[in-house]
């Protein structure tokens, strides 16, 4: 009965036990499950739904970079994908505007070093495979930060772009052969920048940067537009390149090929040479309101250059601003398509001691020659300071449109080869002669140029005006015997050009000679020749002597009027002719001189008179 009595017992304490154990373990395992069940959704959301805690971007550089500043966890947060409340820019300092004058590069030395990022961890989000994946396309950008150490890109493939506006990278930005979207320095200043060989598939904007170095984008291709509005550059103290040192690069962008505009305008400003040269701009050169200044050197050069939307040295708007350089502007064997224009330009240089010396291939000035523009050739309010040159020669337009105030000096003008098929005002003769003018020694296509487009405007006499003063600058190049002979045939017959002229001067001659034979008949001091057997002198059958037809028999070649055959004076005999009332003396030997120059003025004269018909006496 014990043992029983236990067992019952025993039994119902177990009983009792599991009651009290159930009660304690229900709430426990839900708590369990409810602990689960929070830990699962942490490790399932996204990094901005975990409160307090950074993105994995930050949290890997932290990693390798310990102790981020204030600037770089801005950049790093906001370049972390998923991040949807980024705003337009990562905040370095007080402000994200790009108008606040916190963000002003100019007081950088003033920043804090909680502004400081690092140049190796902006390497290292572009090229650690782990970091680039968790980068938003947006890519990195920051606003008013400084970039400490030299900026070491090159050739990285970035899936994003690079913006640092208002900032400040002052020991070199180095992106050569690097692929990237875009590139946007924005108001920032730097040191140098080497991007020979870049590759950006949108804008290179650099607009309102300040250089205290070159620029080298040499080789680059961008897709989209080069912005250099209101920057301002200045050429390195140790050139990037050995060729261009004697150039004193701000900006070498030889062989570029933008697919959009070169805006190198706005108020751009370089200390140093701006090289185009093998460039090929898409949409065109924009240079309105530039100032270039390399005394004494290359100011600007786009020799070569293909530039299918056209050139602007200044702008035809006052808002846009003009154009000067200090220094060789050159676009020499340049293609042009739409247009080219100085307006509003000045080509300035040093005043030389002595004028005559100056070079006029090395000079400064505009040198643009061989250059072809398929449009027109627009010169408005230039100034050429100092001797500076204008050459066009060889080069080749659709049409001129420039101003007498914006001709060169005289001597400084080379036109020789230039083509064009218009003229803008002023088209007249008599100052175009002036422009030709202008050009150092004698060159004959100039004047040949002008007078076939004369010619084809309509205005004929013009053209004729340009040919006779083309011929006298020719014959007078030939000494005293050439300028004597070049008078006598620009009198004559124009040189060719007015054959006309010809008989106006026969017919002075042939009348003059009318006259004398007159005088000389009534004189008594023409004698019968009888050519045949003489009558007897019972018979007084003579030919008649008419003076008009004698002159004219006398005068003019392989015509025989029967008159000089049977006339001629006698050189021994005298006689008088009266003239109002008074007796005037007629010697034979004094008619008889005139009628052998008037031989040969005929002979002469006719022989003018059929090359300026035919051309062969004409130079052009």
């Amino acid at each position: 009965m014990r043992c029983s009595k236990c067992g019952t017992e025993n039994l119902g304490k177990f009983f009792l036990g599991a009651e009290w154990g159930l009660r304690f373990v229900k709430p426990l395992s839900s708590a369990i499950f409810a602990a689960l069940a929070i830990v699962l959704a942490i490790s399932s959301a996204t990094p901005d739904a975990r409160a307090g805690e950074d993105p994995p971007l930050l949290r890997l550089a932290a990693v390798a970079f310990p102790n981020l500043t204030h600037a770089e966890r801005a950049m790093l947060e906001f370049a972390q994908a998923g991040n949807v409340d980024r705003g337009e820019f990562a905040q370095a300092g007080l402000s994200a505007n790009p108008k606040d004058p916190s963000n002003d590069p100019k007081g950088a030395d003033e920043w804090s070093k909680d502004r400081e990022i690092r140049a190796q961890l902006i390497r290292w989000v572009c090229e650690d495979p782990r970091a680039v994946q968790q980068v938003a396309p947006t890519g990195i950008r920051v606003m008013g930060a400084r970039i400490r150490g030299p900026l070491n890109l090159s050739s990285l493939h970035l899936p994003f772009a690079i913006v640092a506006r208002r900032s400040v990278m002052s020991e070199g930005v180095h992106m050569a052969r690097t692929e990237i979207p875009y590139v946007d320095l924005d108001g920032s200043y730097i040191s140098e920048l080497d991007a020979k060989g870049v590759v950006i598939h949108g804008d290179l904007d650099m607009a309102n940067v300040h250089s205290s170095g070159e620029v080298l984008i040499e080789g680059a291709r961008i897709d989209g537009d080069l912005n250099l509005r209101g920057t301002n550059l200045h050429h390195s103290k140790v050139e990037m390149l050995p060729w261009s040192a004697p150039l004193k690069a701000a900006l070498d962008a030889a062989g570029v090929v933008i697919g959009g505009a070169a805006n190198i305008c706005c108020g751009f400003e370089s200390d140093g040479a701006v090289l185009l040269q093998s460039a090929s701009i898409k949409q065109g050169l924009l240079m309105w309101g530039a100032h270039l200044s390399n005394p004494d050197n290359v100011a600007l050069s786009a020799a070569m250059a293909d530039i299918p939307g056209g050139v602007g040295l200044g702008g035809f708007l006052p808002t846009l601003g003009g154009f000067q350089a200090d220094g060789r502007v050159e676009f020499g064997t340049a293609k042009v398509k739409v247009y080219f224009q100085a307006v509003h330009a000045k080509f300035a240089g040093a005043v030389s001691e002595n004028p005559a010396l100056l070079d006029l291939q090395t000079g400064h000035g505009l040198f643009a020659g061989g250059m072809t523009v398929d449009g027109p050739l627009f010169f408005t309010d230039v100034k050429f300071e100092n001797g500076a040159v204008l050459n066009l020669a060889g080069a080749k337009v659709s049409g001129l449109v420039d101003e007498e105030k914006s001709w060169p000096e005289p001597g400084r003008l080379l036109i020789d080869g230039f083509t064009y098929d218009g003229l803008g005002e002023p088209r007249d003769a008599r100052s175009r002669l002036r422009w030709l003018a202008l050009q150092p020694g004698f060159h004959q296509q100039p004047y040949r140029q002008l007078a076939k487009v004369l010619e084809e405007s309509g205005d004929d006499s013009g053209a004729i005006r340009v040919l006779i003063a083309k011929e006298d600058l020719r014959y007078a190049s030939y000494g005293t015997l050439g300028r004597l002979w070049g008078n006598f045939l620009e009198f004559t017959i124009g040189y060719g050009h007015r054959p006309m002229l010809t008989i106006m001067w026969s017919a002075l001659v042939v009348l003059l000679g009318w006259s004398l034979v007159g005088i000389g008949n009534r004189a008594g001091v023409m004698r019968r020749t009888y050519p045949e057997n003489a009558p007897g002198s019972a018979v007084d059958r003579y030919e008649d002597l008419y003076p008009l037809l004698y002159s004219l028999d006398v005068f003019l070649p392989f015509v025989n009027l029967h008159q000089e055959h049977y006339w001629w004076p006698d050189g021994r005999a005298t006689g008088e002719f009266t003239v109002l009332g008074g007796r005037v003396p007629i010697r034979g030997s004094m008619i008889r001189c005139y009628l052998w120059l008037q031989i040969i003025a005929g002979w002469l004269l006719s022989a003018i008179f059929v090359a300026g018909v035919t051309g062969l006496i004409r130079g052009d």
